[in-house]
């Protein structure tokens, strides 16, 4: 099997680490509600309590909401033929912009979420302007 190549790479990092960004919340619920309780809320009526795990929720949801966009953009530029290095750097920006837009999220700090939401968002239009520049 060959190594993935840098765009891939950092493509797919971002995946897992989204795939894992329910683990504080869920895990809190589980601390919460009990194991038996928070498994079988098939309706999602139960919340978390603290505002951090609500809070680590919702920059879940956003995560996953932005994921398809960016992979699309990373699949498109390899698909086309973009140096893979060079989307692969811009995923890896991508990818530490999200995990610290988690982080700041969860502890509740506006301005610097948005700040780090928006230079994601910029990352995925450079990955663009790649390919349709």
């Amino acid at each position: 099997m060959e190594p993935l190549s840098p765009d891939l790479f950092w493509l797919s990092a971002t995946a897992i680490m989204t795939m894992l960004l329910w683990v504080p919340h869920i895990s809190w619920l589980i601390l919460q509600e009990g194991l038996i309780p928070a498994l079988m809320d098939r309706n999602h009526v139960m919340q978390v309590k603290p505002e951090w795990a609500k809070r680590a929720q919702k920059a879940h949801t956003n995560a996953t909401d932005n994921l398809a966009a960016f992979g699309i953009l990373v699949l498109v530029a390899h698909l086309v033929g973009i140096d893979p290095a060079a989307t692969g750097q811009l995923a890896m920006y991508y990818f530490v912009l999200r995990a610290l837009h988690f982080a700041v999220y969860t502890l509740g700090l506006p301005v610097i979420r948005t700040v780090l939401y928006l230079g994601a968002i910029g990352v995925e239009i450079a990955i663009a302007l790649q390919f349709l520049g």
